[in-house]
């Protein structure tokens, strides 16, 4: 109990200043449903940048305290990494949806970079290379990309764009929730041999899987293949999980294979239609779109 009032209390505040932005931002905007999908996609793309930096780089930790401590103690830090993206990628989206001023840019980029430093101050986050004035730099350049994106995305979309934002929200509504989660709970585990860097490993392997799984179903969807397809794909995604399975690429807990393969098929090719219909759809026309 000790460890939520000096660690987890923060990281919990700045979740609920980030689910307050995201509640704003839905009330105010007209465009709800297409901006939910946004932000999703904006997390998505916080999350592939983030990758390369907090796991192959070790620009920083976390320390949330939330995965308990028999667990890998980096799977901690990656759920602090969520707490920070969840609200980098929500004041993103609230500088493109309202269109603020410049000058917001770098009065947020300061606010982020003073959490940063009491973070420091009260040792519930630690950085190795990276330094908070990379922070300022950095978030201007988020913001600008963030208002570009939600302009061209407002237009009606090419099809090759809007399989863009999609495949990025995918990230945070269909990875972590099952490759990631399952490992946390101990129904999955990754082959951390295969290089030098356990964690390394392990994330390539992870990050594989959705890249396959991800593509396969986003492919299915908008081709709009019939069922006899559908079941051969979905046939052909089960056999590549056994294979993973039998050359130890993946290790599942005893009785799991079919659920946590099944589960991670379907909610996969489920968060491909919720993102289309929160989109609106390839059709949709910046005029014809409302929340």
């Amino acid at each position: 109990m000790s460890s939520f009032w000096t660690h987890t209390i923060w990281y919990i505040l700045l979740g609920i200043s980030t689910l307050i932005v995201l509640i704003y931002v839905m009330v105010k905007s007209k465009h709800r449903r297409l901006n939910l999908a946004f932000f999703f996609t904006i997390l998505g793309l916080n999350f592939f940048f983030e990758a390369p930096i907090l796991v192959f780089w070790g620009a920083y930790n976390y320390y949330p305290m939330l995965v308990p401590a028999h667990l890998d103690p980096f799977f901690d830090s990656i759920v602090g990494n969520l707490f920070s993206q969840f609200s980098v990628a929500a004041t993103a989206v609230l500088v493109a949806v309202f269109d603020l001023k410049y000058y917001w840019w770098f009065i947020f980029a300061g606010i982020y970079a003073f959490i940063e430093e009491t973070f420091l101050v009260l040792g519930i986050y630690s950085q190795n290379w990276y330094q908070t004035w990379m922070t300022i730099i950095l978030f201007p350049m988020l913001f600008w990309l963030t208002k570009y994106l939600y302009a061209r995305i407002i237009q009606d979309p090419k099809p090759l764009l809007y399989y863009i934002y999609t495949f990025f929200a995918l990230l945070p509504i269909a990875y972590y929730p099952t490759i990631w989660g399952f490992q946390v709970a101990q129904i999955l585990d990754y082959n951390e041999t295969l290089l030098a860097n356990p964690e390394i490993s392990q994330s390539i392997i992870r990050y594989l899987i959705f890249l396959v799984v991800a593509a396969t179903m986003m492919c299915v969807y908008f081709l709009k293949v019939n069922r006899y397809w559908k079941a051969f794909i979905t046939a052909l995604l089960y056999a590549a999980f056994y294979m993973a399975f039998k050359l130890d690429l993946i290790f599942v807990k005893a009785g799991w294979f079919i659920p946590a393969s099944t589960i991670i098929i379907v909610w996969m090719y489920l968060s491909v239609i919720i993102l289309d219909k929160l989109y609106g759809g390839l059709s949709m026309r910046s005029g014809a779109r409302s929340g």
